[in-house]
């Protein structure tokens, strides 16, 4: 049967479905831009994929979605957890507001051309590579100090730590394309190459410790034989353990990590990184155990740790636990995390009946999935801007061509698309 959507659309329609396919491809450029512009580009990708699916019919399918009911659940919860928080309104709306960002997620994703979403997810890559290579000739002495576009390579805090995740999946998208593109396979594997150079080079553990995590999701989904996947895993294991053994910013970094946690104490100050961060882990249960069910509210965390740390500078300053699922567990409750836990496991369920296809989004899960261990992912809009915008696009990547969007929203296939 032929969908509606093949149908010409209202011809005032017309050039907002063409120009969203080349504004999802421009905005995956945006991660590695400034925050402002990551927001300008997201929301209006949102906005522009609500206004084609509206004009095709389709925008009931984007409150009938699974995912977005799971995410319209958490973050509803969280909306009504307000009522009984301590936080001021304006944190309130803080955060509402962030964790909001995740409902256009859904929409982005169904309004995605599968060709469409796989040529974003290429021109990510390549930013990252651009990156990357910008990270090595700074590591290189190569970069002079006074040049306008060194905030690339000069970023700090959370920030840069967005970065070398970002860098990760750079690194583990490429060796999918590479899979998928037969004839470009030693480009892709170049590519990967070389974010994983400039993820060593720029330093920060969290995209460290995902890089192995991603390519060993990527090789579980991509091989079907146990031993062959048996065989990537311990090759990902070995590459992981002589990285930190002789890549001396690898290892110096993750040295000083484990020597921040020999030397923690439960009492007294702290103002290492780890040292903090588990000193946060202490007393965010301790927190969380005092209104298990339902939490303490949204916003509420800053209200309840800092008069628990009170005389410490170091730890005053913090806003967030540095970890998302602390952050749901004391704001929610068991109700969140019962509406996060829901979240993901419909969003797998998702994955798996992509096949191969679905891959992309894989990555991206496992990124979000991971990078909460260490990061508020969802909170802080410096990791959930670009990781939510890029999961849209791999979600899109992996739908059947014209299933959901337009038929006028998909550009000219590139020879080098495997769909073309």
């Amino acid at each position: 049967m032929t969908p509606a959507v093949a149908t010409a659309p209202p011809a005032t329609a017309a050039p907002v479905q063409g120009l969203l396919p080349w504004l999802l491809i421009a905005a995956a450029w945006t991660p590695y831009l400034p925050l402002g512009c990551q927001y300008f580009a997201y929301l209006l990708c949102g906005l522009l994929a609500l206004r084609s699916l509206h004009r095709a019919g389709h925008l009931h399918a984007v409150a009938a979605d699974p995912v977005f009911k799971a995410a319209a659940l958490l973050w509803g919860w969280l909306a009504l957890s307000s009522a009984w928080s301590s936080a001021p309104a304006s944190a309130l709306a803080s955060h509402l507001w962030t964790y909001s960002l995740m409902l256009w997620v859904a929409p982005i994703a169904l309004a995605c051309h599968a060709a469409t979403g796989r040529r974003a997810l290429g021109h990510f890559v390549v930013a990252s590579c651009l990156l990357a290579l910008l990270v090595t000739l700074n590591a290189a002495g190569a970069l002079p100090a006074g040049w306008t576009w060194r905030p690339f390579v000069d970023v700090s805090g959370n920030q840069r730590i967005a970065f070398s995740l970002q860098l990760a999946l750079g690194a583990a998208l490429a060796l999918h394309l590479g899979m998928q593109q037969r004839d470009r396979r030693a480009w892709w594997v170049a590519a990967a190459g070389l974010c994983l150079v400039g993820l060593a080079l720029q330093d920060r553990r969290t995209g460290m410790l995902a890089a192995p995590v991603l390519l060993a999701a990527l090789s579980l989904a991509h091989l079907r034989r146990g031993w062959q996947r048996a065989l990537l895993l311990m090759l990902i294991a070995v590459a992981a353990v002589a990285a930190w053994h002789w890549v001396p910013t690898v290892q110096q970094r993750f040295a000083e990590g484990l020597g921040e946690l020999q030397a923690y104490h439960s009492d007294g100050d702290v103002t290492t990184s780890w040292g903090m961060r588990a000193r946060m882990f202490e007393v965010t249960m301790r927190m969380a155990a005092e209104h298990p069910i339902a939490g303490h509210g949204v916003g509420s965390w800053v209200s309840q740790w800092r008069p628990r740390v009170a005389g410490s500078a170091a730890l005053e300053i913090n806003t967030t636990p540095h970890n998302e699922y602390l952050l749901l567990l004391v704001q929610g409750g068991l109700v969140a995390w019962a509406a996060a836990l829901l979240l993901v496991l419909r969003a797998a369920r998702g994955v798996a009946r992509r096949g191969k296809a679905g891959v992309p989004a894989l990555l991206l899960l496992t990124a979000l999935c991971w990078a909460g261990l260490f990061n508020v992912v969802l909170r802080d809009a410096k990791f959930a801007l670009p990781l939510l915008l890029l999961s849209a696009l791999a979600w899109g990547a992996g739908g059947a061509d014209g299933r959901c969007a337009t038929r006028t929203m998909a550009p000219p296939r590139h020879p080098s698309d495997p769909a073309a």
